[in-house]
């Protein structure tokens, strides 16, 4: 099912990268104007990318919104601001997972 066909919820964006190093101070100089332009655009409620501790070429992106439409509107600007997405250059093969809230029924201490 895709995302546009659910109904009006949160959306939880997490993208997972594995920069080439000969592009890792272009990707991280990118991430901070993404992280920039991004919070401030309307319905972004999160918008963080991380870098593993272990692998520096590694990162994840975890953004949520307050609806589709203004997910919609955040990528029309990126494509807008950057161009088109051309994956496998420092994009993933899979540009976006979707997610949904879950309500777990029990939790487990791991340890």
């Amino acid at each position: 099912m895709s995302y546009s066909s659910r109904k009006q919820i949160l959306i939880t964006v997490i993208v997972d990268v594995k920069v080439k190093p000969k592009l890792l101070e272009e990707y991280i100089e990118t991430a901070l104007l993404l992280t920039k332009e991004s919070r401030c655009r309307a319905g972004c409620i999160s918008y963080v990318f991380n870098q593993s501790l272990e692998d520096a070429t590694k990162f994840s992106l975890y953004e949520q919104w307050e609806s589709e439409e203004h997910l919609n509107e955040h990528i029309k600007a990126l494509i807008a601001l950057f161009g088109a997405p051309k994956p496998g250059d420092m994009l993933p093969a899979k540009l976006i997972n979707f997610y949904e809230s879950a309500k777990p029924t029990s939790y487990r201490t791991l340890g």
